[in-house]
């Protein structure tokens, strides 16, 4: 006969069951091997063997854990507790079963139940497998009885829990990566629900009206849990993009996008029935407030605006109610709601300047006005507003630098751009620019290209004279331009500041973009905006502006050679010096030589230093004194003296560089190298002469990696190139390392510092 562990692999891979489908038949399977486990076991008498939580529930996955309870008198022996307690779960353990075990007497369960909610909805689902059935029937009925009892308590721990989820796992519907378990939306949340609804009567019948939209939200939830513990054979319960793709074939859907968007929309389903849910339970509990009108036909009351015989219908009356309810701090109604949604379309084109305004005023009222767009959102309505908001709703972006889904994405940068509406001459067009600067990704094709047709129609759509839709789709067209310019372009080069001069045009739009790019990169993701990245890109700014005003850009000495003389001076002899300036910051003095860069990039890289910017310096002597913005990879402090050391060894070949960076990446394990990304990554080189009078310009993107910069320094050197200036960057998964090197014309050259970088990096060896 096979084994219980075989027994069980053979039922998780036989694909008749798909999904949430396979939940049934593995509870069945426990179910069954339970009771015989049970016999065995031979209990007293009275005894009795049940299933909680998920078990209970039917809710079992492959790597679920098998939540049970042993039911004993209180008086039973502690030797009988032992005994039957290890025949029942060591046979489980020894097949590599995850189990939840529990022994109690009913009265000592029912005590626990009195203080811990955690412990008081277990008991709620509480099933019998074998044994005394009746034990275990009374004790569902009192712990039932006990969790009314204490309805107001238990209703405020279970709410609690489910806040301090969201806070720590953060949003199912809007994450790139969710917890589709613990997130704020997920399988958890539909637990709390349906526990909360216990409570009374009333409860009851306010879940029973949300209970087909949640149980469908719920089969989207499980069955995603079930194939990702297939596919990873672990018990995750996060969604990584790296495993989307499979994913989303053992489901049937056509890809990973399809899956996510399903996702999506099931938390967003979870998280507003929740959200609404609460709200009930609030209005019952508080006593009603005198309702107060805030505006012709609208009232707030229970904190939430109603609709009080409006004059006005369809989306300018939405849009008014959404406005006027985020300037007031509250969201919408289920009754706003309806009536909204039943209501005809009733907007002009080009929108009224009312209109407009609204929605202006939503936009501008920041994470109120949040939280008003997702009610309008959830009852359909923001589509009608903006029909392209159809093919970026819930569309996941398969990129490990963005966090969140196309459409928070958007309207977290509209909100953080509300904050920053006092630096810009136009905050209209602030607000409205930055909630469409990423409109293209919901079609085909280039972004931006196919935004800046998409904006230029919403643009006249909504009203805005012909001046003002050409600044918001010059928003659209350079919304990438400053940070991509700051951080890998020489800012002191007049070339690169008379390029971006010329590209935003005036100093509106560029305080516009400005605004935009600080919205935008913090609504990114943690790693996309940083005190680094802000200086650079405001440091670009200032001098754009000032080559707008008709200064000229003077050459700009960048001070480090007044900043470190006496190391300058000290390195005359031939000496070496590596100083930190701050905790991200450093100074290398060294005399200078070809190969110097090099040397410096690789034994940063050996003590798991990754540099970030580098500002190089040569004095008219020779001595070269480099400024280094860095990061440590692994985290911890410097030793900053082992860094000269190692450098001084490296300069002077007692260091076999190469040997010891080729040790140190095979060091580091597949998984931790691997891109969070959908496509393949590959190694680009641009060569180019247009960015600068004085230099060429090197661009690589590569994948991140130990070393990568000393290879591509190694193929510099090798090919007889004085790097004079280097913007070195890390994208996520990807680096972006710009070098402005000894001019180069001829065109066969230029073709040679191409290959021989694609050669050196292509196949990542790191």
């Amino acid at each position: 006969m096979s084994s219980l562990r075989e027994r069980r692999s053979t039922l998780i891979d036989d694909r008749q069951y798909v999904g949430d489908a396979l939940c049934g038949p593995l509870a069945d399977f426990f179910v069954d091997e339970l009771v015989s486990l049970w016999s065995d076991a031979a209990p007293p008498t009275g005894w009795a063997l049940a299933a909680v939580g998920g078990t209970a529930r039917r809710s079992l996955t492959p790597g679920s854990d098998l939540d049970l309870i042993v039911l004993h008198d209180r008086k039973a022996r502690p030797a009988d507790i032992e005994r039957v307690a290890q025949a029942l779960w060591y046979p489980l353990w020894d097949a590599d079963v995850r189990v939840g075990a529990l022994v109690h007497s009913p009265e000592s369960a029912l005590d626990l139940a009195r203080s811990d909610v955690a412990a008081a909805t277990t008991l709620l689902d509480i099933t019998p497998i074998a044994g005394n059935t009746d034990v275990v029937g009374r004790l569902r009925a009192k712990a039932e009885a006990q969790f009314g009892a204490k309805a107001k308590s238990m209703l405020a721990l279970l709410r609690s829990d489910a806040a301090q989820r969201a806070e720590q796992f953060g949003s199912v519907a809007y994450l790139l990566e969710p917890d589709i378990k613990d997130g704020h939306g997920g399988l958890r949340d539909i637990d709390v629900l349906a526990f909360a609804a216990r409570a009374d009567a009333e409860l009851q019948g306010d879940y029973a009206a949300r209970a087909d939209d949640v149980a469908a939200a719920r089969s989207v939830l499980l069955s995603a849990r079930v194939e990702l513990h297939r596919v990873t054979r672990r018990a995750s319960t996060k969604l990584l993009l790296q495993d989307q793709d499979a994913v989303a074939a053992a489901l049937g859907d056509a890809d990973a996008d399809v899956l996510m968007r399903r996702i999506s929309e099931a938390g967003h389903s979870v998280a507003w029935h929740l959200g609404r849910f609460w709200a009930g339970v609030d209005r019952r509990s508080n006593k009603s407030r005198r309702p107060e009108r805030v505006a012709a036909g609208l009232v707030v009351r229970d904190a939430e605006l109603h609709l009080d015989a409006p004059s006005d219908s369809g989306v300018p009356l939405a849009l008014r109610a959404a406005s006027v309810a985020a300037a007031n701090g509250v969201t919408l109604s289920d009754q706003a709601l309806a009536v909204l949604a039943a209501s005809e379309i009733g907007v002009d084109e080009p929108w009224p300047g009312e209109s407009r305004r609204h929605l202006i005023g939503l936009l501008g009222s920041g994470e109120a006005g949040l939280r008003v767009v997702e009610a309008l959102d959830h009852a359909g309505l923001m589509v009608r507003i903006l029909p392209e908001w159809a093919a970026v709703r819930c569309k996941p972006q398969r990129n490990a630098f963005h966090q969140f889904t196309v459409d928070r994405h958007l309207c977290r940068t509209a909100a953080n751009a509300a904050t920053l509406v006092r630096t810009v001459a136009r905050p209209d067009l602030l607000l409205i620019g930055s909630w469409l600067h990423d409109i293209g990704k919901g079609y085909p094709g280039d972004h931006v290209e196919v935004g800046e047709a998409l904006v230029r129609a919403i643009g006249e759509r909504l009203g805005f004279g012909s001046a003002d839709v050409e600044v918001l789709v010059a928003m659209e067209r350079h919304h990438l331009l400053l940070p991509e310019v700051a951080t890998r372009r020489d800012l002191d080069d007049p070339g690169t500041i008379g390029f971006v001069a010329d590209l935003v045009g005036d100093a509106d739009v560029l305080d516009l973009l400005h605004a935009l790019t600080i919205a935008d990169s913090l609504a990114t993701g943690p790693s996309a905006w940083s005190d680094w990245k802000a200086r650079l890109v405001a440091d670009l700014v200032g001098k754009v502006r000032r080559s707008l005003a008709g200064h000229r850009i003077p050459d700009v000495d960048s001070g480090i050679g007044d900043r470190h003389r006496d190391l300058i001076d000290a390195s005359r002899s031939g000496g070496i010096a590596v100083r930190p300036i701050s905790a991200q910051r450093c100074v290398v003095v060294a005399p200078d030589r070809l190969g110097l860069f090099r040397c410096i990039a690789g034994v940063f890289a050996l003590h798991s230093v990754d540099v970030v910017d580098a500002e190089i310096w040569t004095s008219e002597d020779g001595i070269a004194a480099d400024e280094f913005e860095v990061r440590r990879r692994l985290g911890g402090d410097t030793n900053w003296k082992r860094v000269e050391a190692d450098l001084a060894a490296a300069s002077a070949e007692r260091l076999d560089l190469e040997t010891k960076l080729h040790e140190k990446a095979a060091s580091y394990s597949r998984a931790s190298r691997r891109a969070l990304s959908a496509e393949p990554a590959r190694t680009d080189v641009l060569v180019d002469n247009t960015w600068s009078a004085t230099s060429t310009v090197v661009e690589v993107r590569a994948p991140d990696g130990v070393g990568v910069l000393h290879r591509v320094a190694s193929v510099l050197e090798h090919l007889g190139l004085n790097i004079r200036k280097a913007r070195v960057a890390t994208l996520g998964h990807e680096v972006v390392d710009v070098f402005y090197v000894d001019r180069v014309e001829d065109a066969d050259q230029l073709a040679q510092i191409e290959a021989t970088i694609e050669a050196a990096l292509s196949p990542v060896r790191s």
